[in-house]
């Protein structure tokens, strides 16, 4: 049976003008199947966290319907890397308590800025810690 995951994300501001800004960013994922929920100590070296392929194996997820990341962390940040099957990568940095959300497995990287030219596969998402280990959460599903 599919299950319907259902992201509620509210931001809102106050200027001190007293001008108030809301953005609701909540969303709904359907038809997800398998779910990898696990929390992790990440090393300052480089590890794992999800494996993306067509093969069924321990931390590995066929695609990525969602997939949730979070530092629960509230001194060190933790280098979270995307990497497709060429070897392309994108760092993202994921500062102390904060989380990142991912809704698919394409990415286009350029060291030269160059013209986009197509989407390639993310087949490992990994991860490093800043100066000291760091606890962090993984949810992710893949689609039924």
């Amino acid at each position: 049976m599919a299950a319907v995951v259902t992201v509620v994300k509210q931001f809102s501001v106050t200027l001190d003008s007293g001008t108030e800004y809301a953005l609701d960013a909540s969303t709904t994922v359907t038809n997800v199947g398998e779910v990898i929920n696990r929390e992790i100590l990440v090393p300052t070296s480089e590890v794992t966290l999800i494996n993306i392929g067509a093969a069924v194996a321990a931390g590995t997820l066929t695609d990525i319907k969602f997939c949730v990341i979070k530092n629960f962390d509230d001194t060190n940040f933790v280098r979270v890397r995307l990497e497709d099957t060429g070897g392309h990568t994108a760092d993202l940095k994921l500062a102390p308590g904060d989380s990142i959300d991912i809704y698919n497995t394409k990415i286009n990287v350029s060291a030269t800025g160059g013209a986009f030219a197509s989407f390639s596969d993310i087949d490992t998402i990994s991860a490093a810690a800043d100066s000291a280990a760091c606890q962090v959460g993984i949810m992710a599903g893949e689609p039924c």
